[in-house]
């Protein structure tokens, strides 16, 4: 384990920490998302800022608003790492209204959609890539109507902002759906997030469904698991890294152990094989791997919008199973 990761963990940790202390009565889960927000800036949670934050959505949104849902720290921490907070959320909102028009249905991924197109920086063709977003989203449906769903707004808008065509993503994560069902039979909708993240990098679709189904193997012979039906997205974040996949695996496997020994981040608040995830995106950002590198504003995005949506799953799925018992 590098010295970078080390220092990446640590803040990680702190930030979770500092953030969970503040916001206390959210999950704990999303202090762990809003930290990974900071922590991929390398920068300490300020969390008077954030406080501020969301006190902005306070005023500008109603009770039920998806703004102000569990998952409103991921916003709030986006917000209080921009300029300006207030023209932030405008700008956000704005686009949300635009990608919600004609659906009945609102949600937080939809809140994520809008601000992955406003921290790419790209307000000024934002309508274009709305319905370039638009265009995929309808194929995948066609192609998959019981597995394409409002969940995967925020990766296919990232997508969207890419230079690939329509029918060339669609292509390419048809082709990558195809070979990786073939290794993961049974986790379609998990498979489909992983064509998503793929169709982001460098090279032929064979060549990453090969490396990101090696990677798998590579946990599974180090004897570890890693969740096919939360994780199986955020291997995609390490196709590109040149490094032994068993080395890699390793290495992140050494980080996933130091992360369960600083504080606040034990079994209490998430499981080994959530933590497993967290590691390999720690691992990923300090290598500077996925595609063109960390600097690719796109890849960066990418990385965010796997963990929020890999925590937010979770989040659901405990608190289905909490509603269940009672």
């Amino acid at each position: 384990m590098t010295e970078k990761v080390i220092r990446k963990c640590e803040l990680f940790a702190d930030n979770k920490n500092r953030i969970h202390k503040k916001f206390v009565w959210d999950y704990q889960l999303m202090s762990v998302l809003s930290s990974m927000v900071y922590t991929s800036e390398d920068k300490e949670a300020d969390v008077e800022r954030m406080k501020k934050c969301l006190s902005i959505i306070k005023k500008n949104t109603g009770a039920f608003s998806p703004f102000r849902s569990s998952e409103r720290l991921f916003l709030v921490t986006r917000m209080a790492l921009s300029e300006d907070p207030e023209k932030y959320f405008r700008d956000v909102k704005a686009l949300y209204d635009k990608i919600k028009k004609g659906r009945f249905v609102k949600d937080t991924y939809m809140v994520i959609a809008a601000a992955n197109i406003v921290d790419a920086g790209r307000m000024s063709d934002a309508d274009a890539i709305i319905g370039k977003f638009r265009d995929i989203m309808t194929c995948m449906k066609k192609e998959h109507p019981m597995l394409t769903a409002n969940d995967d707004m925020p990766m296919v808008v990232c997508l969207a902002m890419t230079d690939k065509s329509v029918d060339e993503i669609v292509s390419e994560m048809e082709e990558s759906y195809r070979i990786l069902k073939k290794e993961f039979r049974t986790y379609s909708d998990s498979v489909q997030g992983l064509a998503e993240v793929l169709v982001l990098q460098e090279g032929s679709s064979e060549d990453k469904c090969r490396e990101a189904a090696e990677i798998y193997r590579a946990f599974r012979a180090n004897h570890r698991k890693y969740s096919k039906e939360y994780g199986l997205a955020s291997i995609g974040a390490l196709i590109g890294t040149g490094k032994d996949h068993d080395a890699l695996v390793k290495e992140i496997c050494e980080t996933e152990r130091y992360l369960a020994s600083l504080k606040g981040m034990g079994m209490s608040v998430m499981g080994r094989s959530d933590r497993l995830m967290l590691a390999a995106l720690i691992v990923a950002e300090c290598e500077g791997v996925s595609g063109n590198g960390m600097k690719n504003p796109i890849i960066v995005e990418t990385i965010q919008t796997i963990v929020a949506m890999e925590v937010m799953m979770i989040v659901v799925a405990i608190s289905a199973a909490s509603n269940a018992s009672h």
